[in-house]
């Protein structure tokens, strides 16, 4: 425990959690422990990069987080999926969007393009003090402006390693949350279920599972996207 100071150990967490869901109009939503919201790009990605998208999806929800016990919920599926509803209004998706991550006590995705399309569904999975894990592909560069408090790991063939992925999962559930610091840096802790013992998640998930840790390299290529509607820039009109 050395140099962690406890900001939110699980009852202030509740407290915490119980006044941010009061201002949002959400105290009567539940944070089940064994459910993980995955947030994936829907707008902005490209029609040939989709079914890249979908399948690394599959494969986070049928083989990495349900081995570990854990159900997922992915906006894809969801009534309000801009493939299925363009008419829903933005304050009614925020607040659909929200309630799913107060819901569920995981935050699990992929970050492999330019623009990750839940930027804002991150922030808020901070805000909340979810278990927050990023998936990177180790081909390809994206930008650096990442939260904390999340926990980065890297793949090369993620269908080859998702059993691998799967035990981390089995690890984390072993762990109540909470937040402070380490050092003066933020931190996501864990408070283990049994012991009561207090960790840094990041730090106890990069130690065991050194293979898997993300890594920045700025010579990794990034994702080149080209616009297939420029016109609609007032700009660009003829």
């Amino acid at each position: 425990m050395s140099g962690i100071k406890i900001i939110l150990d699980p009852p202030k967490r509740r407290e915490y959690l119980d006044g941010l869901l009061a201002l949002d109009g959400l105290s009567h939503i539940k944070e089940d422990p064994a459910a993980a919201y995955c947030p994936v790009s829907l707008t902005s990605t490209p029609d040939e990069l989709k079914e890249v998208v979908r399948a690394r999806q599959q494969i986070l929800v049928e083989k990495v987080l349900k081995p570990a016990g854990i159900t997922a919920y992915d906006p894809e599926s969801a009534p309000f999926s801009p493939d299925k509803n363009i008419s829903a209004r933005p304050d009614k998706i925020y607040a659909v969007d929200s309630s799913k991550i107060a819901g569920t006590r995981f935050f699990v995705g992929h970050n492999i393009l330019p623009s990750t399309g839940a930027g804002v569904e991150a922030e808020k999975a901070k805000i909340y003090n979810r278990v927050a894990v990023m998936l990177m592909d180790k081909n390809v560069r994206v930008s650096r402006m990442q939260p904390n408090r999340t926990i980065y790991l890297e793949y090369s063939d993620f269908s080859a390693q998702a059993g691998r992925f799967a035990e981390v999962f089995e690890l984390l559930m072993k762990y109540e949350p909470g937040a402070g610091l380490n050092g003066d840096l933020p931190a996501l802790l864990g408070f283990d279920k049994t012991t009561g013992e207090v960790a840094d998640l990041e730090q106890v998930v990069y130690e065991k599972f050194a293979d898997l840790r993300y890594h920045y390299d700025g010579n990794t290529p990034v994702l080149k996207l080209r616009a297939e509607n420029p016109e609609i820039f007032r700009e660009n009109r003829g």
